[in-house]
């Protein structure tokens, strides 16, 4: 797994981790960092169980890296959560838009869905907030997770962690057997969902 761009190089292996709260996710918008995002869906729902669903999520990604110019490293999508690893090319970047790239697509398309052919699901993903305002939700509330990664190590380390949450859970025997993530993509298969860009040159 060579290419052609530079991972900018640090003394330590570091990966800084944006905290996760119901509120917000800090984010450190900080030049040639990879992140490591991880979404949830609303309540650990499994909105994410249905190849529709998962199509719709693989759009979101292609479109956001289109828009904020990104290079696409992995996924995976589980039933009720994603991981992406990303790296912003540019040098000014914020990942709340990023964000919002990759979950309001989603969340527009599987409410619009709902409310056609299945309205009565609705109610699943009802949040009734304290003002008595309701909302629906596709994703929990908050930004989910946000992980820094400066160093080669960790990134190829984070690559396989992502790849191999389906095996972790017991869905598939290995990575490669899951679709929708990155596994088959790096093992050399042309069909896939979406495919990666190139990663750094690793002196690995």
């Amino acid at each position: 797994m060579m290419a052609d761009q530079d991972l900018p190089s640090t003394t330590d292996l570091h990966v800084c981790h944006g905290a996760s709260t119901a509120e917000r996710v800090r984010s450190y918008n900080l030049i040639g960092h990879a992140h490591e995002l991880t979404f949830s869906c609303f309540r650990r729902l499994s909105l994410l169980n249905r190849d529709r669903t998962r199509r719709w999520f693989v759009d979101a990604m292609d479109a956001a890296r289109g828009k904020h110019s990104l290079s696409l490293w992995a996924y995976v999508i589980m039933p009720e959560h994603v991981h992406v690893l990303l790296w912003p090319r540019l040098p000014g970047y914020e990942v709340r838009l990023i964000r919002t790239s990759l979950k309001v697509p989603v969340q527009r398309r599987a409410l619009r869905f709902l409310r056609q052919q299945a309205a009565g699901f609705l109610e699943r993903l009802k949040d009734v907030q304290p003002n008595g305002e309701v909302h629906y939700r596709f994703w929990q509330r908050g930004g989910g997770y946000d992980r820094n990664v400066t160093e080669s190590d960790t990134l190829l380390h984070m690559i396989e962690y992502i790849q191999n949450n389906p095996v972790r859970r017991g869905l598939v025997q290995k990575a490669t057997d899951w679709v929708w993530s990155s596994a088959r993509f790096y093992d050399g298969e042309h069909r896939v969902p979406i495919r990666m860009d190139p990663l750094p040159s690793l002196d690995t």
